[in-house]
């Protein structure tokens, strides 16, 4: 009996399953738990400035990454258990929530109709375990960072799950899989998240996030709001 799902369906992480940035909030916490008000400034100073260059996202992800030079992947570990723990206590003081409730029913509805779940990230893989794992989710095509001898480098390691970089990650991990891209579905909140959209056969926009929208409704794609 093949047990295999006959298809995926692919989630942007940060604000589409999740009400906040990953990235930008576990960087901000960790440099208050190590104490690094140097490292803080140097990190502030320059994604501030090329944000407001415009800059392509690919780059400026690739520079958050390089902030994370010389890192114990250990004491990152920790911090992230930690930052989660802290960041749900504070969502529901806020009588907030971490999760975008309609989009984890969507998924899970895919799960219950033998439609594999994919979370799809520019996030760090380390970052997504936790979130994946309250979810029940077994694939992350997310960064994953250069590690050697136990501290990340600062480089990253292809695919780079953004913008393009999603769409490749999707089309390869489908080839491995022997999936065919037309019965899978993906969802996200961003126009950066447009290519991986549009390499599926069910794309959703996801309401809330940079230009997507529009383009949704020039493509066709369903739009829905996230809670």
């Amino acid at each position: 009996m093949n047990n295999l799902p006959h298809a995926y369906a692919f989630f942007d992480v940060d604000d589409t399953i999740i009400t906040i940035k990953s990235l930008l909030r576990f960087q901000e916490f960790w440099y208050e738990w190590a104490n690094d008000e140097v490292g803080r400034k140097a990190y502030v100073d320059e994604i501030q400035e090329l944000i407001s260059q415009d800059a392509p996202w690919e780059f400026v992800n690739r520079r958050y990454y390089a902030h994370f030079a010389d890192r114990s992947v250990t004491d990152v570990r920790r911090c992230v258990a930690l930052w989660l723990a802290e960041t749900e206590k504070n969502l529901h003081a806020q009588s907030q929530t971490l999760f975008h409730a309609a989009i984890v029913n969507r998924l899970q509805s895919h799960r219950q109709n033998g439609i594999e779940p994919v979370f799809v990230s520019g996030s760090f893989a380390l970052l997504l375990e936790p979130i994946a794992e309250r979810l029940q989710v077994n694939h992350v095509l997310a960064i994953q960072q250069q590690i050697i001898d136990g501290r990340f480098t600062g480089h990253i390691l292809p695919p780079q799950t953004i913008g393009e970089g999603k769409a490749d990650a999707v089309r390869e991990f489908l080839c491995k899989q022997n999936v065919a891209a037309d019965q899978c579905y993906a969802y996200g909140d961003d126009i950066s998240d447009a290519p991986m959209l549009s390499c599926v056969g069910h794309p959703f926009a996801v309401k809330g996030g940079r230009r997507l929208e529009a383009y949704a409704a020039e493509q066709g794609w369903p739009v829905i709001d996230p809670v």
